[in-house]
C-alpha cells in the first residue's frame, strides 16, 4: 500500500490537513514522518473514521 499525504488524508476526513498531522501527533491516527513531510496509509485513516463511526466504548456501571 502506498502512502499517502495529509492533504488527501484530510480530504478523506472532511478535515484540515493540520487537524490530521495534529490526531497524527497525539497518535489518535497513524502515521509517519519522511522528512518534514507526514505520510499516512489509506487503511489506516479507514479504520479511523470506523472507529470514529462506532463512537466511545460503552462501559456497564452496575
Amino acid at each position: 500500500e502506498e502512502p499517502v499525504g495529509a492533504e488527501e488524508a484530510a480530504k478523506m476526513l472532511g478535515i484540515t490537513s493540520r487537524t490530521v498531522i495534529k490526531l497524527a501527533e497525539r497518535k489518535e491516527i497513524p502515521g509517519f514522518r519522511v522528512g518534514k513531510l507526514w505520510k499516512f496509509y489509506l487503511s489506516d485513516i479507514r479504520d479511523y473514521i470506523d472507529r470514529q463511526r462506532q463512537g466511545p466504548e460503552k462501559t456497564d456501571n452496575r
